[in-house]
């Protein structure tokens, strides 16, 4: 996809743009501020690429037709709608891989740059954990895999590209929000029903584990398999969604 390259050469000419912005750091050390930068990167273009490829891998094939030689042969539409998530979910590893691997280059040269410090000011002030990065990347994936999801589930019933690509966003942006929201509602049955039904979408919030890695607080195992068990429980409710409508779907 033309869009996916695109995406990735913005994200990594961003990350290599990060190392000389150090000056509107506002304070902060220069790696904190470049693995910020490059954090926001990944967030915010993964889920263009998440919504963007599954519509197209998914409505794409619906929009032209193209699924229906393929469901004569033997392939049922569920394994039709697994297949297409995993690969959009392989695209978006390897979208995820191409910024981190970056991100890590851009940290590695910076440092390289940056002169002698004691060990006990690099610690205080310059440190950001390499294998953080790493884990903060692998969280984005499985983040992204349940945008994926959702994306599919409107994709399965969409009547145009446009929509299933605005209520991947829509989506997206209240799962950003629905913490804030919910906390403002107010007190009482209001506030109880609301909490019910943002049940039916999930929090991306919690997958934010930026600032414990660049302030070097490390994130437990179990958080973060907890995290994972939170993304496929989403991604397993939404798929099925998607494979029930697209079951009953007429082409």
């Amino acid at each position: 996809m033309r869009l996916f390259l695109l995406l990735a050469v913005s994200g990594v000419v961003s990350l290599a743009g990060g190392l000389y912005f150090q000056e509107f750091n506002l304070g902060s050390s220069e790696l904190r501020f470049i693995a910020d930068f490059g954090f926001g990167a990944m967030t915010l273009l993964g889920s263009i690429v998440t919504v963007v490829a599954t519509v197209q891998l998914l409505f794409g094939e619906i929009e032209h037709r193209t699924i229906l030689p393929i469901l004569s042969k033997p392939v049922r539409r569920g394994e039709f709608l697994v297949g297409k998530l995993l690969g959009a979910w392989l695209t978006i590893c390897s979208f995820v891989a191409i910024l981190t691997v970056a991100l890590l280059l851009a940290l590695f040269i910076r440092e390289q740059q940056l002169p002698e410090l004691t060990d006990e000011t690099l610690g205080a002030d310059h440190s950001v954990s390499y294998l953080g990065v790493l884990v903060f990347a692998g969280v984005q994936c499985f983040r992204l895999m349940v945008l994926a999801s959702i994306t599919a589930f409107f994709s399965g019933y969409a009547s145009s590209s446009m929509f299933a690509v605005f209520m991947g966003f829509f989506v997206w942006v209240i799962g950003q929000l629905r913490g804030s929201l919910v906390a403002q509602w107010g007190e009482g049955f209001g506030q109880s029903v609301l909490k019910l039904l943002t049940l039916l979408i999930p929090d991306l919030r919690v997958f934010d584990l930026g600032t414990q890695v660049i302030e070097g607080a490390g994130v437990a195992p179990i958080s973060i398999a907890g995290l994972v068990c939170y993304a496929l429980v989403y991604t397993v409710l939404y798929g099925s969604l998607a494979a029930l409508v697209l079951k009953h779907r007429e082409f």
